[in-house]
C-alpha cells in the first residue's frame, strides 16, 4: 500500500466511495494509486500537462500493476475530461491556475459531482470565485504538512447561495477543525508583526488591521 503525506490523505478522505476520479496535476500518482488500492475508488485518470511527471507516474501505476484501473492522460486541465469522470482533484497549484482551470473547463461543471480543490495560495479568493460561480461548499479541513493548507470540496448548483465575507475568509465549515485555533492565531499573529513594522501611513495598514481585528472577534467567539 502507497503512504500518503497529510495533505494528500485529507484529499484522499474526502473522495466518495466508488468515484471515478480525475487528478489533474497528478505527478506521481500516488494519489490515484492510494484512492484504488484503499477501494475509495473503481476507476482513476492520472492527468498531467507534461510528459514528464507523467512517465513517473505511469512507471508508479506499473510498478504497482494498476494499469487496467488507472489511466494516464496528457491534459492540461477538465475540458475533455471522460464521461465517466464524477470526481475531479485539482491539487499542488495556486488560485490563479486552478481557476483558469475550472472557467476553461466550464463545460464539465455539471457532469462532475464533487471538486476537491487544494491551493497554495489565495484560499479566500478561490472561495469568492467558488462561490460567484453557483458552487456549493459541502466540506473543508485545513491541514499542515510544512505549511497550512485549506481544502474545499464543491459542487456545481445553480440554486446555490453566495457565501458571506466572514464565510469567505473563515470557510464554512473548517471552525469544526482541530486546527481551526492554530491556524487563525498564526495569522493573527502574522498581521500583528507586520503591523508593528508598518508606518500607520501605508495604504495597507488599515486593511490589515481590519483583518487582525476580525480574526481576532472570531477566535473569541470560537472560545466562548
Amino acid at each position: 500500500m502507497v503512504r500518503l503525506g497529510k495533505r494528500l490523505q485529507a484529499i484522499h478522505d474526502l473522495v466518495d466511495k466508488d468515484s471515478v476520479v480525475a487528478d489533474i496535476g497528478c505527478d506521481h500518482g500516488l494519489l490515484c494509486i492510494a484512492l484504488l488500492e484503499s477501494g475509495t475508488a473503481k476507476k482513476a485518470y492520472a492527468c498531467d500537462i507534461a510528459a514528464s511527471p507523467l512517465k513517473r507516474a505511469i512507471e508508479a501505476i506499473q510498478a504497482v500493476g494498476l494499469e487496467n484501473k488507472i489511466i494516464p492522460m496528457l491534459s492540461d486541465g477538465i475540458g475533455e475530461l471522460q464521461q465517466d469522470v464524477d470526481t475531479v482533484v485539482i491539487a499542488g497549484m495556486g488560485y490563479e491556475t486552478i481557476r483558469k482551470i475550472l472557467l476553461d473547463g466550464k463545460n464539465k461543471w455539471k457532469q462532475v459531482h464533487s471538486f476537491i480543490l487544494a491551493s497554495h495560495t489565495d484560499v479566500e479568493d478561490l472561495r469568492r470565485f467558488l462561490s460567484e460561480h453557483q458552487f456549493m461548499f459541502d466540506q473543508e479541513c485545513i491541514v499542515f504538512e510544512r505549511h497550512y493548507y485549506q481544502i474545499i470540496k464543491v459542487h456545481y448548483e445553480q440554486s446555490a447561495v453566495l457565501l458571506s465575507d466572514e464565510e469567505i475568509m473563515f470557510g464554512v465549515h473548517t471552525e469544526k477543525d482541530d486546527l481551526f485555533v492554530e491556524y487563525w492565531t498564526k495569522e493573527k499573529n502574522k498581521c500583528e508583526s507586520i503591523l508593528e513594522h508598518m508606518p500607520a501611513t501605508h495604504e495597507r495598514y488599515h486593511l490589515i488591521e481590519e483583518r487582525k481585528r476580525k480574526i481576532t472577534d472570531r477566535l473569541q467567539h470560537y472560545k466562548q
